[in-house]
């Protein structure tokens, strides 16, 4: 399917250092989150894509002026999720789970996920899904992102993947102007085919050529992230602490190395992580949910690992990073006993991930000279951590994206110089797109492509926000 957003967005790709290029000088105003406390009423300057300036007066500049009592917090980095998948509604397993291959070969997972997955990519649906799974991430604050997967191994990504939030595996903007430069690798998992623990007929998730192929990256020094999802499963099932051994085994345990889930992972392993520099991914809700518990993460903390927050998929994890801080702070409150602070979860949804990812030099935080990765939110509270942690989307007035606003409340837009809007409703409340940001055309169409093909697999296209 090709329509004139895609058409335009492959026109302007070309020609634009993406996601996109900044068209007007913005110059915002309200409670500034800095990694060195909160700037009352402060100002941040925005010119073309970077920040320019934070500070507390307000800079004698010609500019678009948002003027709020918002705060402004720097954009997400989600380092674990699954974007194509969530186009689909949740998904209530039917029991609890030992461990992830369980739930992948179940025909309940295969009917009702995985096929119609297959499907709509084959249906050449993958731009549709990836603009709408964008925007979900976009509304919860999140800007730059990891896992949307090629619809083919052996083409090139299509061009609608440059755009909107930042893509670690495929289009930052940081390390050219074309898609593909990225060095990062992202693995499924690390199971050999036929891996006993498993079943003799397992196909695998790291072939031996693929296997050669990311140590040889390590090695090299082509990658600067190597993630790959581990030990996930009950913190006593076998085959989810046996997978730690085969990471070793494999010489995947490096300083580069990032564990997504982890569950199965004991404190033994959590010390030999930090000892290496290996960081962790915790998406409890969806741990919580497939195998009800989740990684230990105090014992994690305790042993010294660096630690970030991801919502895992719409399906079984949380709907943006926005929704798993608010699931992970209300866990630790009532499971941990407070072991983990709002500020820390502020923390590992910002410049935890950044670091990992080694992008923290361009964003994930509010400073001079970083990239306008932001977001303003309503002030519903008086610490601005409480605030994020028990916030809805539509708490949400406003989202930039390299200098470029791409969502917010229309009037927020306006102020921002947008003059090109299409109207989305979040939470019942009305929002809006700026036009010119969107890479596959507008929501409305892409809605309207999707929600036929999802009803030919007796499915509902899944909600853009959550809303409790």
């Amino acid at each position: 399917m090709v329509r004139f957003g895609t058409i335009w967005c492959v026109t302007l790709c070309a020609l634009l250092s993406e996601p996109a290029a900044a068209q007007n000088r913005i110059l915002l105003n309200g409670n500034v989150v800095t990694p060195s406390g909160i700037i009352q009423s402060g100002w941040v300057y925005i010119e073309d894509s970077k920040i320019v300036s934070v500070t507390e007066a307000k800079p004698n500049v010609q500019a678009s002026v948002i003027q709020s009592d918002d705060y402004i917090y720097p954009g997400f980095v989600d380092l674990h999720n699954h974007p194509v998948y969530n186009v689909f509604p949740r998904w209530t397993p039917p029991q609890l789970y030992n461990n992830r291959y369980e739930w992948r070969r179940a025909q309940t997972y295969l009917d009702t996920i995985q096929k119609p997955e297959v499907d709509l990519i084959k249906s050449n649906e993958f731009c549709d899904m990836d603009e709408f799974a964008e925007l979900k991430e976009l509304i919860g604050g999140t800007t730059t992102l990891l896992g949307i997967s090629k619809p083919a191994r052996d083409k090139p990504v299509p061009s609608c993947i440059q755009g909107l939030a930042r893509n670690l595996d495929w289009y930052t903007g940081f390390y050219g102007t074309s898609a593909g430069q990225e060095p990062v690798a992202n693995a499924l998992g690390i199971t050999p085919k036929g891996y006993p623990p498993i079943a003799a007929d397992w196909p695998g998730d790291m072939p031996p050529e693929r296997a050669d192929e990311f140590r040889q990256g390590l090695q090299s020094g082509q990658f600067n992230l190597f993630v790959i999802h581990l030990a996930e499963g009950k913190r006593t099932d076998a085959e989810a602490q046996s997978e730690f051994g085969l990471l070793k085994s494999a010489q995947f345990l490096t300083p580069k190395t990032v564990i997504i889930h982890g569950v199965g992972l004991g404190t033994a392993d959590f010390a030999e992580m930090a000892k290496i520099g290996a960081s962790l991914v915790w998406s409890p809700r969806s741990n919580v949910v497939l195998y009800g518990e989740t990684t230990d993460v105090v014992a994690a903390l305790r042993q010294g690992v660096t630690l970030a927050l991801a919502p895992d998929w719409s399906p079984t994890g949380s709907t943006n990073m926005l929704a798993e801080l608010k699931y992970a702070n209300d866990y630790a409150m009532t499971k941990l006993s407070g072991a983990i602070s709002s500020k820390q979860l502020f923390e590992m949804a910002t410049t935890v991930p950044a670091h990992i990812a080694q992008i923290d030099q361009w964003v994930g935080s509010i400073a001079d000279g970083k990239y306008a990765d932001v977001f303003m939110m309503k002030k519903n509270a008086m610490d601005a951590y409480a605030n994020l942690v028990s916030a809805s989307p539509a708490d949400v007035t406003l989202v930039i994206v390299n200098g470029v606003p791409v969502y917010g409340t229309a009037e927020r837009l306006t102020q921002a110089g947008v003059t090109g809007t299409e109207d989305i409703m979040v939470c019942a409340d009305k929002r809006a797109l700026n036009s010119q940001a969107l890479t596959n055309g507008t929501f409305s169409a892409v809605v309207a492509q999707l929600t036929p093909k999802l009803a030919a697999e007796n499915i509902a296209l899944g909600p853009i926000a959550e809303c409790n």
